[in-house]
């Protein structure tokens, strides 16, 4: 007899290393609260610090603030001595001045306060609140205008569509309503025909199948197992780019996903999708498409929340940041699998190879990315009872889980939460939910590219920023 995955169910793994939520639990005890209460007319943030403790002065930490933009750190300020007393809270001001505040960029403002000398079991200079806030009123959005000229040779059969021009080669299955290949100066971009797919589910974690996520939810792996192209129609464009779009049945829930995919002479793929209305009672798992890439696109750059696992109810102590690392690194060793190694708000994404050479995925203004990177794919953690997968079953362990010859991406505008308020019954609360009675809509460009780092990523999203 046994319980299964609840009897290993911690914040901690049995070799003691720290599992993603532990951060967010660290986060969630903090005794200090940081709320942001807008920049005055003197170029100050006012931040109101609140002192939770019961006994402890906050004159006991010193605070840093930090400006940063991109993953820089343009200023770095030592706050005075602050003196709060317990349950009350006092109004600081962080000078902004001497920032030169860029149109098209993203500025944050990171307060920490740390231990003054060794407390109890916590050492000196010790980290025990921390923030992050968004200085929205200092984003300036500047159009770009994309006044290239496309030319393309096209090649429409009864089960591919083509076209190429001398730097990009792209074959679209009408069948399977996918790309099949996208070759970037003859380098192919795609892993065994497995371009971008429509999917809505996510392998389930332990929460789900509190909440017979297994069960209720059912019909979005229908959906996205079963997706039946019933439309597919090209035109050229003004500027010489090739339109397709794409309709596909959802059966199970019984309506219909629309993706819009617009092919610029430079071999940028712009993407637009719309998930239509369902009465299917259960909520969506996930919105997103799906794809591989070769193995050897393994570096991995993002802007997003980081460095460590994050869901759309389990990301505040994931600070928006430029993170830099490995595929590899990005599974998490659940001893059930099940989802792991998801990031949530992400603006973009590149994978590379070590002759820097690879793809950069972005977002415009108009919707924030969610996505997971892994040698692994989606099915290898999937458990489920219902429309079986070669293999799938309850007693699925870590040392099931074998790395593979692919990058497996998950691009999404997102993914249920993660917990309900218990772990045997509820479902994520309500706005943690996405909703079949719901139209749904995000976008995204692919960008192929060769040498460039991460830099050029930055200019790069700026510039499709400012297209939106």
């Amino acid at each position: 007899p046994s319980d299964n995955s609840f009897l290993n169910n911690g914040i901690v793994f049995p070799d003691r290393t720290p599992q993603p939520a532990l951060y967010e639990v660290k986060k969630a005890h903090e005794y200090i609260n940081f709320k942001d209460k807008g920049i005055n007319k003197h170029e100050e943030l006012r931040v109101l610090v609140e002192n939770l403790y019961d006994f402890t002065n906050l004159n006991q930490f010193h605070f840093t603030a930090l400006i940063k933009a991109e993953g820089h750190i343009l200023k770095e300020i030592r706050i005075k001595d602050i003196s709060v007393e317990t349950h009350t809270g006092k109004l600081i001001r962080i000078p902004l001045e001497g920032i030169e505040f860029k149109n098209n960029t993203e500025y944050f403002v990171e307060i920490s306060a740390k231990t003054k000398k060794r407390w109890g079991i916590l050492p000196e200079n010790f980290e025990v609140a921390h923030e992050q806030i968004p200085l929205a009123g200092k984003f300036k959005k500047e159009p770009t205008k994309n006044e290239l000229k496309s030319s393309f040779t096209m090649e429409d059969s009864q089960e591919t569509f083509q076209v190429f021009n001398d730097h990009v080669n792209l074959i679209f299955s009408k069948k399977e309503g996918r790309v099949v290949s996208y070759k970037f100066n003859k380098t192919e971009l795609i892993k065994n025909g497995k371009g971008l797919k429509p999917n809505f589910w996510r392998a389930v974690t332990d929460n789900d199948f509190g909440s017979k996520m297994d069960k209720n939810n059912i019909e979005w792996k229908t959906a996205s197992l079963r997706s039946e192209v019933i439309k597919f129609e090209h035109k050229e464009l003004d500027n010489g780019a090739i339109n397709f779009e794409v309709i596909y049945n959802l059966p199970g829930v019984q309506t219909t996903f629309i993706s819009n995919y617009t092919m610029f002479g430079d071999g940028v793929l712009k993407i637009e999708n719309t998930l239509n209305e369902s009465d299917y009672k259960g909520d969506i798992p996930r919105i997103g498409m799906r794809m591989q890439l070769p193995k050897e696109y393994e570096n991995l750059s993002y802007f997003g929340r980081g460095p460590w696992e994050n869901y759309q109810d389990r990301n505040a102590a994931a600070f928006v940041d430029v993170y830099t690392s490995k595929v590899k690194d990005q599974y998490v060793p659940y001893i059930r699998p099940q989802d792991n190694g998801y990031k949530t708000d992400t603006r973009w994404l590149a994978f590379s190879n070590e002759k820097h050479q690879g793809l950069l995925i972005a977002t415009g203004s108009t919707n924030l990315l969610s996505f997971s990177a892994l040698h692994m794919e989606n099915e290898d953690f999937d458990t489920t009872d219902g429309i079986d997968y070669e293999n799938s079953n309850m007693s699925k362990h870590t040392i099931d889980i074998k790395e593979k010859n692919l990058v497996q991406v998950n691009i999404d505008l997102g993914q249920r939460g993660v917990a309900g308020d218990d772990s045997w019954k509820s479902k994520p609360q309500k706005k943690y939910q996405y909703k079949g009675i719901d139209k749904h809509t995000y976008s995204f460009y692919l960008i192929p590219f060769e040498n460039k780092t991460e830099i050029d990523f930055i200019k790069l999203s700026k510039y499709y920023i400012g297209q939106e």
